[in-house]
């Protein structure tokens, strides 16, 4: 009881932690925005270019957290993310051939396309006999975001006309955001949110080693299989519509496990409110950080913080593993 107690006190916290940003964020920006007293420019540009890229940031922050928590449960490994992992660099190599083909509208499938690709491809390397090995599949994440890489700059060396905008494109933003790619992904999220949240009790217990948890009746390879295709799902929409933001699955769970929430009931719910207030935050210092209107590609920023906290994890891990306690 007192637990739920906690908990619930956490997520009306950060609800009205996310809902203060949310606000201060639509009316920051080159242009100031009263919102008690608009102009029909500033009504314009709150309806037309803010509320949709806040939202947008939110629902990418929150869907890249779900996504890397999936990843760091069935591979048992806290330094797992669509990043670490190569999901990320796969699906931006499928978004660049769509760029490089003029075929814009269709970019998520093609983002989707390489995230399974590359999914697939870390998956058969790293299972034996049928079971996945947690470490030689991060390893291979490594190895396969290394080739996508590798492919992603080969195809920015041979496209002379699109390479500034696949470079600006890979940094990270929610410039392109509209309302219509805000509903696709809301229901994209809350779909996956609405499935996974059926197996949080196999998701705890997945935790131990495959055979405690077969034997207390978890169908470890289908709830593996399912885990793996939504965060791929959900890191493949994120990358086509904001391209690649790195680490903010891994810095914000783990964040949230600090403060000793773990249960995946707990975890989950919470993770998502504070990745999405994270990504406000981070997408509203990238517009303001700057004079004269510039903005600093949101990639850049989680990436700086995602790299310091990955190091504090390396080192961390050396004197004690929390995860999972």
């Amino acid at each position: 009881m007192i637990s739920l107690k906690r908990t619930n006190l956490a997520m009306a916290v950060s609800a009205s932690l996310l809902a203060v940003i949310t606000v201060i964020a639509v009316s920051k920006g080159a242009v100031e925005i009263h919102l008690l007293g608009m102009t029909e420019v500033q009504r314009d540009i709150l309806l037309y270019v803010r509320i949709p890229r806040v939202l947008l940031a939110g629902l990418v922050g929150a869907s890249l957290v779900l996504s890397g928590t999936l990843f760091q449960y069935v591979m048992k490994n806290p330094l797992a993310d669509s990043f670490t992992t190569g999901v990320s660099a796969s699906s931006a190599m499928g978004a660049v051939v769509a760029i490089m083909l003029g075929l814009g509208p269709v970019l998520p499938v093609f983002a989707l396309a390489g995230g399974l690709t590359g999914l697939a491809a870390v998956y058969k390397i790293s299972s034996v006999r049928g079971r996945v090995q947690p470490i030689t599949m991060l390893l291979a994440g490594i190895v396969i975001s290394t080739f996508a890489s590798a492919t992603i700059s080969l195809m920015k060396f041979l496209s002379d006309d699109a390479v500034s905008s696949i470079i600006f494109w890979l940094m990270g933003g929610f410039q392109s955001a509209s309302m219509g790619k805000v509903a696709t992904l809301a229901g994209v999220l809350a779909a996956s949110f609405a499935v996974i949240r059926r197996d949080y009790l196999s998701l705890d217990i997945i935790c131990f080693d495959d055979t405690t948890a077969s034997s207390s009746g978890v169908d470890v390879a289908r709830l593996r299989r399912k885990a793996f295709f939504i965060a791929a799902l959900l890191t493949a929409f994120s990358v086509g519509y904001a391209g690649i933001i790195g680490f903010v699955g891994l810095v914000v769970p783990h964040v949230v496990r600090l403060l000793r929430y773990v249960k995946a009931a707990e975890l989950i719910p919470l993770s998502l409110l504070c990745g999405a207030l994270f990504m406000i935050l981070n997408d509203l210092v990238a517009r303001t950080v700057l004079s004269e209107g510039q903005e600093l590609p949101v990639g850049i920023i989680t990436s700086s913080i995602g790299g310091v906290f990955f190091l504090y994890l390396l080192i961390k891990r050396k004197k004690e593993l929390y995860y999972f306690d």
